[in-house]
């Protein structure tokens, strides 16, 4: 099968009519400023977004280069920058920033978009300075970078959190680091300076792409990796999209009948190249009122051909993937206490992880009959645990140990490997 070669860029941004404010207050329409000349080393990246009209500075022809800049003005000044529509949900989510605040609808924007998760203890922290290796993180996912040379900082190594940012903004030229002791400096204070040139050369960086048509995972949780968290706080963002460099289109919860819903906008309409797909666990799912599947298996296949079908019709590369051999003891517990008889739904169907399987025979099915990609992870995870049970399957250390339904970081690396090895 002819396979595309995957892109890690994304669609080019317009950066027209964009307004970039630096602060909470008003900024001046004022086209010189008194404290950032030509001698100041971000004078250039603040005057292009000034000739951009993009960026002013304050009210009485300041700019105030070293003020430090706080989490609330970095998400508006992002969200603004990388074109991610300000979004205003009915409920907040986070504690300590509420609706009525001046920022709330571009950390909200930002948090839908998945570039940020909050401070780990449920709260935002707005006013809090923002450092420099969290600025790394926001910058490399607004603007879908990606790191992968070895041409590291000697202050930030691979072990911490903030590397493959950091490593991102290096690679894509929107960073040197300090050239005189080769370091990064992740824990300092981001200035208004600095922001300024980071936004600026994020946004030429972009402007500078070939667009060669982006690469879309569509899914449930086990593509958003949403769960990862709460569940495996220390690799948050460890989902197998971001970690394969393509565009994460998953939404937890969804089967293939909600995802229909947002098919035509999120696929679709943006023209990927092509679009990776896992859905059916969801689907599969029986409802204990109706004792019947949230989706059936022939709704199921008619919903997997459908959208194979538009996608070859428009030219798009089309992988399926199968989903993860459930660890059935596992969800039996986790979901005792809402229905103590959640392992009788699927005493007849050979229990849940048979059952899910058979959503993955229909995958498997669909794939072959319309002579598309398909990398089946059920199998792959098997192969790898030694055995479809649930005692090889705890050991392989694939699947979460709290729902028994989810990839850890690990088999979200297992699905990284063989997706990026598949559109190489």
């Amino acid at each position: 099968m002819h396979k595309k070669k995957r892109s890690t860029s994304l669609t080019i941004i317009a950066f027209l009519a964009i307004v970039l404010f630096l602060s909470s207050g008003q900024p001046s329409l004022a086209a010189n400023l008194t404290d950032v000349d030509e001698s100041h080393w971000a004078y250039g990246d603040v005057q292009s977004l000034m000739e951009k009209n993009v960026l002013n500075g304050y009210s009485n022809g300041t700019f105030k280069p070293d003020e430090s800049v706080t989490r609330a003005q970095a998400a508006k000044v992002i969200s603004l920058a990388a074109d991610i529509k300000p979004v205003k949900p009915e409920k907040a989510s986070y504690p300590d920033v509420a609706p009525d605040y001046w920022a709330f609808e571009y950390i909200e924007a930002l948090k839908k978009a998945g570039v940020i998760h909050g401070k780990g203890n449920g709260m935002y922290g707005p006013s809090e300075v923002l450092t420099r290796g969290q600025m790394a993180k926001i910058l490399a996912e607004s603007f879908g970078l990606v790191g992968r040379s070895t041409n590291y900082f000697e202050d930030v190594k691979p072990a911490d959190w903030m590397f493959t940012y950091v490593l991102a903004l290096r690679d894509s030229g929107i960073t040197v680091g300090y050239s005189q002791d080769n370091t990064y400096r992740p824990d300092g204070i981001v200035t208004r300076a600095q922001m300024a040139a980071f936004a600026n050369r994020a946004m030429e960086w972009k402007g500078e792409q070939v667009p060669s048509g982006e690469i879309i995972a569509f899914g449930d949780s086990n593509t958003s990796g949403s769960y990862l968290p709460k569940e495996f706080s220390a690799y948050p963002d460890h989902n197998w999209p971001k970690l394969a460099g393509i565009t994460n289109a998953g939404v937890s919860g969804n089967t293939t009948a909600s995802a229909l819903k947002r098919f035509e906008t999120d696929v679709l309409d943006r023209n990927p190249s092509a679009v990776v797909m896992m859905f059916g666990l969801n689907d599969a799912l029986i409802r204990p009122d109706t004792k019947e599947p949230q989706v059936s298996k022939v709704q199921f296949e008619e919903n997997i051909s459908y959208m194979t079908a538009q996608l070859k019709a428009k030219d798009i590369e089309v992988v399926w993937m199968t989903n993860l051999p459930v660890i059935e003891s596992i969800y039996y517990q986790s979901q005792a206490a809402q229905n103590p008889d959640i392992q009788k739904l699927y005493a007849g169907k050979g229990g849940l992880r048979a059952w899910e399987d058979s959503y993955n025979e229909i995958i498997r099915k669909v794939a072959k009959q319309q002579n598309v990609g398909l990398i089946d992870n059920y199998a792959n995870a098997v192969q790898k645990a030694g055995s479809a049970t649930d005692a090889d399957l705890k050991k392989s250390g694939l699947i979460d140990p709290l729902l028994g339904f989810h990839w850890t970081p690990r088999g979200h690396m297992m699905v990284e490997y063989s997706v990026s090895r598949y559109l190489e």
